[in-house]
């Protein structure tokens, strides 16, 4: 029998190609302003990096995942409703870690109101947001507690953990004065949006921990 002439192409060697012939599941449709950080997950204080959506011709998403068209509106109509409602990003990040355990940044969120979150994201983020409108509204709408729920989600974000930027704020300040005065603290705190207390309290915990690693003997510097 005769072998097949060498350098003929083998019949399915086109990159993606199924067993008809036809070109692998193209990538999922995204909204002009998403951009889709090639499955990169949240990390940290839940940031994702944006780069160019992928390219290939739009799928329709998966039925029970909402279209860009929704996201967008949804999108529009939260940061109406969470200005209207009085509350900064950071004040939504907060307070989703109160009622969900999950603290987001006020960049997440700054970035779900301008769709710039990969699609997947996006749809991760669209019902606890919408949790949290939802929870807003059934507490009468009245400031005391509105109030309530911004300070719950302040309280369970201090007593929790302190963001990495804003630790690096106070190492850096502890470096130059360990021991800040009332007046520092209260400069400090304001500069941060924390309270006197919780900074009072981190430089009583850091100089205690300074302690533990200074040897005897060795000057404080």
């Amino acid at each position: 029998p005769m072998s097949p002439p060498s350098g003929q192409p083998l019949l399915y060697a086109q990159p993606y190609a199924g067993l008809n012939g036809m070109l692998g599941p193209p990538a999922p449709a995204l909204h002009h302003g998403l951009r889709d950080p090639l499955g990169a997950e949240e990390a940290g204080g839940h940031e994702l990096a944006a780069s160019p959506p992928p390219l290939g011709p739009p799928e329709p998403s998966d039925e029970d995942a909402p279209s860009s068209d929704d996201l967008e509106q949804f999108a529009k109509q939260f940061k109406q409703r969470r200005i209207k409602l009085g509350f900064t990003q950071a004040d939504v990040g907060l307070a989703l870690g109160t009622l969900y355990g999950n603290v987001f940044s006020q960049t997440t969120i700054c970035r779900f109101e301008a769709l710039q979150l990969s699609f997947k994201n996006m749809c991760k983020l669209k019902p606890l947001l919408n949790k949290w409108l939802e929870e807003t509204d059934s507490s009468t709408g009245s400031p005391t507690n509105l109030d309530k729920i911004a300070a719950q989600g302040r309280k369970r974000k201090k007593r929790t953990s302190i963001e990495v930027g804003v630790k690096g704020a106070l190492e850096n300040h502890f470096l130059k004065c360990p021991k800040p005065s009332a007046h520092e603290i209260t400069s400090l705190a304001d500069s941060l949006q924390l309270e006197k207390e919780v900074v009072r309290v981190w430089f009583c915990n850091r100089r205690q921990k300074e302690k533990r690693m200074t040897p005897a003997g060795v000057p404080h510097p």
